[in-house]
């Protein structure tokens, strides 16, 4: 009997149903009907021409040729999935997968990546855009730089970016508002935001405007809205300095005022905390510390 495609599926099947014994409980691991493992097992009986499982009332039960194919079938199974484990750690070592929030790689991340390339051209570097944190369980990356309060359970924290939120519009919206322009000013146009309302009234607050009352103010909870909607010239939008470092350079926006105030959070490189380092991941972490010193102010 060749061991064809079909025959390995047969076979996984089998081993499914005896291991459960149950066709409904095997059927709803493996995410088929019923009937498509009923039909596989029989075609693997006529194959080899015994059968395997007997289809009593409300139950099944292995036979004994049924009994010693599932103990083999079960150890053949279970050394091709270490086979395939292997090959995916193999490759897994070979490149350094980083899960990065888009934004920041973005405007910060990816305009440096040729930094690394030149001074580390052998890693293969894989990044991962979410805006969800990580699951190392189940989620198939060595490390990731998330914006968070950095103490998330079960992983090793070290701060990247510590960034602070500052009023930004364009250089032409600011030109019509005259020269002198106070921080109670921004309270007569549209004020925008990502996260909360609450660090409009922190910076208000800081800027020593403690009456400033019940004020509107809009979420846009993307970053990149919210920049767009400032570069169209709609108001101030509350953003943070270090990313919209190369539009104020560029002449694209500014920032009518330098204070700045701390969200209480921060960018953090997130990796397992009880997974050994690989020698990768540590040069990409140093790289980015190195990076971000470069500009220890923004």
């Amino acid at each position: 009997m060749d061991l064809s495609a079909s025959t390995i599926i047969q076979l996984r099947a089998f081993e499914a149903v005896g291991r459960h014994c149950s066709f409904k409980r095997a059927a709803e691991e493996l995410f088929v009907t019923q009937a498509a493992l009923s039909h596989h097992v029989r075609h693997l009986e006529e194959e080899l021409g015994v059968q395997l499982v007997r289809r009593l009332h409300r139950r099944i039960e292995l036979t004994a040729a049924g009994s010693q194919l599932l103990a083999d079938s079960a150890r053949a199974l279970g050394a091709l999935a270490a086979a395939l484990g292997n090959v995916r750690r193999a490759a897994k070592e070979d490149t350094l997968t980083v899960g990065v929030s888009p934004y920041f790689s973005l405007r910060w991340l990816t305009p440096r990546l040729g930094n690394l390339w030149l001074r580390h051209p052998g890693i293969n570097l894989l990044l991962r855009h979410t805006y969800q944190t990580v699951d190392f369980l189940h989620d198939r990356v060595d490390a990731e730089i998330t914006w968070g309060h950095g103490n998330w359970p079960d992983v090793e924290s070290t701060l990247v970016l510590k960034t602070r939120l500052t009023p930004i519009c364009t250089p032409e919206f600011r030109a019509r508002l005259g020269e002198t322009l106070l921080p109670r000013d921004l309270l007569s146009h549209h004020l925008f935001y990502e996260v909360d309302k609450a660090h409009w009234q922190q910076w208000f607050s800081a800027a020593g405007v403690d009456d400033a009352g019940d004020f509107a103010a809009m979420r846009i909870d993307d970053p990149h809205a919210l920049r767009q909607v400032v570069l169209d010239g709609h108001g101030f939008g509350l953003f943070y300095a270090a990313l919209i470092h190369e539009d104020v350079r560029a002449g694209k926006l500014v920032q009518p005022f330098e204070l700045g105030i701390d969200p209480g959070c921060a960018y953090y490189l997130n990796r397992p905390r009880d997974t050994p380092i690989s020698a990768k991941l540590q040069t990409f972490t140093k790289w980015v510390l190195e990076e971000v010193a470069k500009n220890p102010s923004a």
